[in-house]
């Protein structure tokens, strides 16, 4: 069996009331099929901006056995406020450095064995050089999983000063592309949570054997069944609220289908650095409901109620296929969509639900009017969209392979 180690600081654990997110669901694989799994994360939470905490709010421990066999290890990671800007960038690399000296002492003390295969994740770009580094010393196979498309998705976040502009990005993105594409070009195999991303590594120079593994839901939950009658149409908004998503749109939809007697709803689970001002801009609307962070059972309920789901991603986000697409498509829910590329093509192949163009709240609230007035359409589309996941997105089918893959 094999020593598989992985490294990503960013996906939420279990242990703090989320529901399973890719790495969980790899490492429960591996560990299945008896191989020995140290997956190694941040201790610092990335969606929430503090330290690691179970569902009790005590601080998890910095090391402990994971109920599916696996090992995880916190490590010291340095905090940041925004996902922007230079302390997110030293807090990685605190993150890569801190988890090299970490499993070196943990090797040489003789409480874990050398890895045979790394998977680390991009981003962060800096944690391939730790993957690297235990490649030259114990003969590692180093496996670069593309989450994002890093450091290009990072360029729609950065501020673009007017009196330097573009000259100012590129300056700033230089050192980070050099990693990008040292990552990329250095790694065994590569694998990735989207066609867009596999076939963006080529275009960078990758020649590593490759293969997309996308995003997955544990089971199918079909919808309740029955007349809505004259109840509004349920919208659901589930994720992070920052400069890339589109929704001041969504609000201004909502607030135009009230002022045209269209009845909608909208909720909204997650947080963000833009909720306050979205807060502020949904004041008075009692159609809008911000939720919060919610646990998973709290999660599954909320996307249950639900009509249609919005996907409100601009496309300088660089996002080939959301983890709520996901989400929406194994409840069965409608999918809105104005995230361009791979996503819209699958929403559009399957008939899963309807693309807008980013910032056209016009074109958004005729979207949304189109599934509340007409049942037939909207339960042709939530049809659709149940049949999306369970052809695309099934975890029973992509984490074998992608398991597979990792071992082969």
């Amino acid at each position: 069996m094999a020593s598989v180690w992985i490294g990503n600081p960013f996906d939420n654990l279990p242990e703090e009331g989320a529901r399973a997110q890719r790495y969980a669901s790899l490492a429960a694989e591996l560990a299945g099929r008896g191989h020995d799994v140290v997956w190694w994360t941040a201790s610092f939470s990335h969606s929430r901006k503090d330290v690691r905490r179970a569902v009790d709010g005590t601080p998890l421990p910095a090391a402990y056995d994971r109920p599916d066999g696996s090992r995880l290890r916190l490590v010291p990671t340095p905090p940041y406020r925004s996902n922007v800007g230079l302390a997110r960038i030293r807090s990685h690399r605190a993150f890569a450095a801190n988890w090299r000296a970490a499993a070196e002492a943990a090797v040489a003390s003789g409480e874990l064995v050398p890895p045979s295969t790394v998977i680390v994740s991009s981003p962060p770009l800096s944690a391939f050089a730790a993957a690297a580094a235990f490649r030259s010393r114990w003969g590692a196979r180093v496996v670069l999983d593309l989450m994002d498309a890093w450091p290009d998705a990072f360029a729609g976040l950065v501020p673009r000063p007017p009196f330097l502009g573009r000259l100012a990005v590129a300056l700033f993105l230089r050192p980070l592309r050099r990693s990008a594409d040292c990552a990329l070009r250095g790694a065994d195999a590569l694998s990735a949570v989207s066609e867009s991303y596999v076939s963006y590594a080529r275009r960078r120079g990758a020649a590593a054997p490759a293969a997309a593994f996308r995003h997955t839901c544990d089971a199918l939950r079909p919808p309740t069944t029955g007349d809505r009658g004259t109840a509004p149409l349920k919208l659901v908004y589930v994720g992070n609220m920052g400069r890339l998503y589109d929704l001041s749109t969504l609000l201004n939809a909502l607030s135009r289908l009230n002022a045209d007697c269209v009845r909608a709803t909208l909720d909204l689970a997650g947080s963000g650095p833009d909720e306050p001002r979205l807060r502020r801009l949904a004041a008075g609307n009692d159609a809008v409901r911000f939720h919060g962070f919610l646990g998973e059972d709290d999660f599954h309920a909320l996307l249950a109620r639900g009509d249609a789901g919005v996907v409100p991603l601009r496309s300088a986000s660089c996002v080939a296929v959301p983890y709520k697409l996901t989400d929406y498509a194994s409840h069965g829910l409608a999918v809105i969509n104005c995230l361009e590329g791979e996503c819209g093509a699958l929403v559009s192949r399957f008939g899963a639900g309807l693309n807008y163009r980013a910032g056209d709240s016009a074109g958004l609230a005729a979207a949304i009017a189109s599934l509340a007035e007409d049942p037939t359409r909207l339960a042709a589309c939530r049809a659709a969209s149940l049949r999306m996941a369970d052809e695309c997105f099934l975890a029973s089918r992509i984490y074998p392979a992608f398991a597979d893959f990792v071992v082969r």
